[in-house]
């Protein structure tokens, strides 16, 4: 098949979807791998089968043929250019290496090359003047519409996003309709780029108007006397505006991005002290510049940003790093040495007031044994906050430093983390994150962490963090194919502040953590953790909790998965009589799945929890749960499945209750694009005082969704689905988790959403 050969060297990655008619050639069988790529030239004039209707794939052609079949190419193109249809670079460039390689073949068959050489060029040209002509701007979006139908809107607590709402009216609401229009443009390739996006909403017909309140006036409001003592607010439904905007240039030495309510780029510094975080950095607009040359790479920025949408708020960022790296051909090692420098200016009125970070780095890596990474930085600030010797505002300064060692070696990774920050060192454009103490509150400027080992703040924090971590595979022991360990072991200390002592003055915060992981066989898999905890406090016993679960596969159709929970507060004490008692908790859970049949999938669980163990009053709490799917057809899907729950309160005899639920769903995929879910819960809960009356609630919800494209679906939903929750929450009502109310809300959602 040498001439197809031949020809595929020119049409080489192009894929022909359309099928030819059968009687294309009946020797090219169509399960043929070169079918399609035949029948795609025949069509483009480029190949002619035999007059008895067939292609003789076998049959040995000379350079004639060859010759002819790029004649016939050449004519293609010609009409191509002609007709301004688009010929592609790998079809130009292929065939002027043919054309020239068979310039005497094609001379004796009458074929001016040197002609259609010129037309190519000239097609060449005209392709590009049309596309430096045709606008460089990709047009993307987001568009969304949707309204509600109450029927009862006594019933329903959530709007379509899952926010608390109440509304007063049954009937139709305003449509929403929201979109997003995106402009991206690049006119000289990936150099430069300009970004628009704007933003629209169309609530109702209503444009800034201004809202009265005559509340206490006589003889109602007077918009022309003293406008602003009875303007409220100004109602406008339906607005455009830009919410984002964007410019970069890419040259050689040097980036440059100038942009508006964007993120920025982070200062990628060991510490961390300015990030892309917009929960600390909500820029409203910036420029930034980058680049690298001998050696050297580089960052700066200058930022303003708005924090509370005040006038106040505004506030002034520059950050800017400088990092140098030492040349490969020294030294195989990686060495680096950095500078970085980050300022937040709150205002220009008072001297000092703001907050300032400075930072040298060293990083150092290292292959010889292993993986060996090592940083240390050294940090001052300078921050305009108050003074514990005297209550006064000031601007105060103070010293950090930052220490990070990391090993890998075959199995085994070990790091070894420790920071000091000085307890008038501020960091407030840093991430939390970057002084691993969790979530709190108020930050960065009044910081309350109350679970930070019983200290409140993490200002003149010290840490020092050992972890250790070894992948054993299936080394250690031949019953396991894979087993791993991990151990970590941290400690906290804080500055004494004299004028501000706190009870954690003197002490430290200790954890210690151990996990181990274990695949027996294909089928077996063992998680084991511990965690042993000590809060900074005089008289600190201790937490201690441990985790096992055991998943096994019994075989190809049933699988089963166990938990134990045990944790022991030695803080949390009662006391009853003259016995002191400790916290104890005790959680067993069970889950077993069955594919039964290919048709019918079962799944039941049991989880039994104890509080104040041994204690002379438990709070105990039995939840048992069956599910079973059945699929109808392969399209159609329905579940089933009931809850009990028994449960016993340690205190309050009133919330003693017995639960049970049920639960019915229904699933049809009626084509590829339309597919609706229904489904129906019910849950009475008695109290077993017998004096208060039960509680008896259901959840009703359905939806249909059309698909028009994968950009595009249209939906109509009933009720709510309350996807924050549980399956079965709707039975937990006073029963050792909290009070969930899942009742039907009466109300119909349509949707359209469109990305384009």
């Amino acid at each position: 098949m040498v001439m197809f050969i031949f020809v595929c060297i020119i049409f080489s990655g192009k894929v022909y979807g359309q099928d030819a008619p059968a009687s294309a050639f009946q020797d090219l069988p169509k399960d043929h791998w070169a079918y399609q790529d035949v029948d795609y030239l025949v069509k483009q004039g480029y190949m002619e089968g035999f007059p008895d209707g067939t292609f003789k794939g076998r049959k040995i052609i000379t350079r004639y043929d060859v010759a002819l079949i790029i004649g016939r190419m050449l004519k293609r193109l010609d009409e191509k250019s002609r007709t301004s249809n688009e010929s592609t670079e790998s079809e130009r460039a292929s065939l002027a290496r043919l054309t020239k390689e068979f310039k005497d073949e094609l001379g004796l068959l009458g074929v001016r090359v040197d002609t259609l050489e010129r037309r190519m060029n000239d097609s060449e040209s005209k392709l590009k003047n049309l596309e430096n002509t045709l606008p460089k701007v990709r047009v993307s979006g987001y568009y969304r519409g949707h309204g509600l139908f109450l029927s009862d809107p006594r019933t329903v607590l959530r709007n379509e996003y899952g926010d608390k709402s109440t509304y007063q009216d049954p009937g139709a609401t305003l449509i929403r309709q929201r979109y997003y229009i995106q402009f991206t443009g690049k006119p000289l390739g990936e150099r430069i780029e300009s970004f628009l996006e704007l933003q629209g909403y169309i609530y109702g017909k209503t444009f800034n108007k201004l809202i009265y309140n005559d509340i206490g006036k006589n003889n109602g409001a007077n918009p022309f006397d003293k406008i602003d003592d009875y303007v409220t607010k100004i109602q406008n439904d339906r607005d455009v505006e830009v919410s984002k905007i964007h410019f970069v240039s890419n040259a050689q030495s040097m980036k440059v991005r100038y942009f508006a309510n964007e993120s920025v780029t982070g200062i990628n510094d060991p510490m961390n002290i300015l990030t892309e975080d917009t929960d600390i950095v909500n820029p409203y607009h910036g420029l930034e510049v980058s680049g690298s040359g001998g050696g050297v790479t580089y960052q700066g920025s200058l930022l303003k940003i708005e924090e509370n949408k005040g006038p106040s708020d505004l506030k002034e960022m520059i950050a800017g790093r400088l990092v140098w790296k030492l040349p490969s051909k020294f030294s195989p090692d990686s060495l680096s040495i950095g500078t970085s420098f980050a300022e937040k200016i709150n205002d220009y009125k008072i001297r000092g007031n703001s907050n300032t970070v400075r930072g040298v780095d060293v990083s150092y890596t290292t292959e010889r044994a292993g993986k060996i990474q090592a940083t240390a930085e050294f940090l001052s600030s300078d921050d305009y906050h108050q003074d514990t010797r005297d209550k006064k505002t000031r601007s105060l300064g103070d010293e950090g430093t930052k220490f990070d060692v990391s090993i890998q070696n075959g199995g085994f990774t070990g790091t070894v983390k420790h920071y000091d920050y000085g307890k008038e060192f501020r960091a407030l454009m840093a991430p939390i994150w970057a002084f691993d103490i969790g979530d709190g509150e108020g930050y960065p400027y009044g910081p309350s962490y109350k679970e930070n080992y019983g200290h409140d703040g993490f200002y003149g924090e010290k840490l020092t963090r050992f972890s250790a971590g070894y992948d054993f595979g299936n080394k250690l022991f031949s019953i396991a194919k894979n087993l791993s360990m991990e151990a970590t072991w941290l400690s906290k200390t804080w500055e004494v502040d004299q004028n501000a002592p706190q009870p954690t003055d003197g002490y430290s915060g200790r954890k210690f953590n151990y996990q181990l992981i274990s695949d027996f066989t294909d089928s077996t898999t063992l998680k084991y953790d511990f965690e042993e905890k000590y809060d900074a406090l005089s008289d600190e016993q201790g937490t201690m909790q441990n985790t096992l679960e055991l998943n096994l596969r019994l075989n190809d159709s049933v699988s089963t998965k166990g938990k134990v929970f045990v944790l022991t507060d030695n803080d949390d004490t009662d006391t009853v009589g003259d016995t002191t008692y400790k916290y104890n908790e005790r959680v067993g859970y069970f889950e077993i799945n069955s594919n039964i049949n290919p048709r019918v999938f079962a799944k039941g669980s049991v989880e039994h929890s104890v509080e104040w163990v041994n204690a002379p009053q438990e709070g105990i709490r039995i939840d048992y749960i069956g599910e079973s799917t059945y699929n109808l057809t392969p399209s159609t899907s329905i579940t089933g499945g009931v809850q009990h729950v028994d449960y016993e309160s340690r205190n309050e005899k009133g919330k003693c209750t017995l639960a049970n639920a049920v639960l019915a769903e229904l699933k049809k995929n009626f084509t590829k694009k339309f597919r609706g879910r229904a489904f129906y819960r019910r849950g009475v809960i008695d109290f077993k005082d017998g004096l208060t009356d039960s509680v008896d609630r259901e959840s009703m919800f359905g939806e249909v969704i059309y698909e028009v494209s994968k950009d595009a679906s249209l939906k109509l939903r009933y009720g709510y689905d309350f996807p924050d929750l549980g399956r079965w929450d709707i039975s937990t009502y006073e029963n050792g988790r909290g009070n969930k109310d899942m009742s039907t809300m009466k109300m119909f959602l349509f949707e359209a959403k469109a990305s384009f």
